[in-house]
């Protein structure tokens, strides 16, 4: 239903209801304020494949969720209930992820100020239909998760859309030479142990590029990243791995092979001697040069193939 003029994003609801906003923080939609609103999550996030039904239309979302709008959801729905006392405000809702400090208070806040919510089911489609051209208002169609068919008659529907990555993000991979995770966002070189740092020396990662997050979280992570940043320049020199890849030119043809299949970028064509040659700092021995080079010319320092050979000698004795 995005179509009509009466379905907003959850980021154009907030454009509206922001004091510098076009209506200077009124919420009017079709010149007069709302009565009936509703508040729709999950759409295009926790998107599953309808491989058992395939009679189905095919899922355009994404599989994960998106983290942040169970929360905007309350807040904006506290917008309408405070800018409008008379408007019936009601959310559909998958799951409510109150997760962080003060949510699940604040989310009991707003229920508490008679926002109402209706639980439906994951897989539950939710429509958004005119019934009659020209006229204002639309209806929503669903069915609650005991079963019961909901048709709501609305003046303002807000979507709760899917974060996904930026649409230059591949441009900005091909720059730097860096990875990414199934769902396209920034992957980091450990969850864990290095949640800030990429696979690529003195890159570091904060914020939404990695995945969906909220505004203490991107904060708390950009502090980390700039820490992480400030230390190599303090020292003023960078460890780099022991186990890069190295050429034999008396092998090397100069294929160019390499070249095309390393992912950091840190192979190149020396044009003078007509061998490819190694930017040391740049390669993490991760091996696929090793292992594409026809000629065998590209070998892994400290771990060549004499050196296997002797462990599995010593091993097998």
């Amino acid at each position: 239903g995005y179509k009509y003029e009466e379905v907003l994003t959850g980021l154009e609801f907030e454009r509206l209801s922001v004091a510098s906003g076009p209506t200077g923080g009124k919420i009017v939609i079709n010149g007069k304020e709302p009565k009936e609103v509703v508040f729709i999550s999950c759409v295009g996030s926790r998107e599953r494949e309808r491989e058992k039904e395939p009679e189905l239309e095919p899922r355009i979302g994404t599989p994960y969720c998106s983290r942040v709008c169970c929360m905007y959801i309350a807040k904006q729905a506290h917008l309408v209930r405070e800018k409008i006392p008379d408007a019936r405000v009601r959310v559909l809702y998958n799951d409510v992820r109150a997760f962080g400090k003060g949510f699940e208070e604040f989310y009991n806040r707003v229920r508490e100020e008679g926002v109402e919510y209706i639980r439906k089911e994951l897989e539950e489609p939710v429509t958004v239909v005119k019934e009659k051209a020209g006229e204002s208002g639309v209806v929503v169609r669903t069915r609650s998760s005991d079963g019961r068919t909901i048709e709501i008659k609305a003046d303002l529907v807000v979507l709760a859309t899917a974060i996904v990555p930026a649409k230059r993000t591949e441009e900005l991979v091909r720059i730097l030479k860096l990875t990414r995770s199934g769902d396209g966002f920034f992957m980091e070189a450990h969850p864990k142990l290095r949640p800030l740092d990429t696979f690529t020396d003195g890159i570091f990662i904060a914020g939404c590029c990695q995945s969906p997050k909220d505004i203490p979280d991107s904060v708390a992570q950009a502090v980390g990243a700039a820490m992480r940043a400030s230390i190599p320049l303090m020292q003023g020199e960078v460890e780099i791995e022991p186990l890069v890849a190295e050429v034999d030119v008396s092998l090397c043809t100069g294929c160019g092979i390499c070249e095309e299949i390393c992912p950091f970028g840190a192979l190149k064509l020396d044009k003078d001697r007509g061998t490819m040659s190694v930017n040391e700092v740049v390669c993490k021995g991760c091996g696929s040069c090793n292992a594409i080079c026809p000629s065998g010319a590209i070998s892994i320092k400290h771990f060549r193939d004499k050196q296997i050979y002797a462990q599995i000698e010593a091993i097998s004795r």
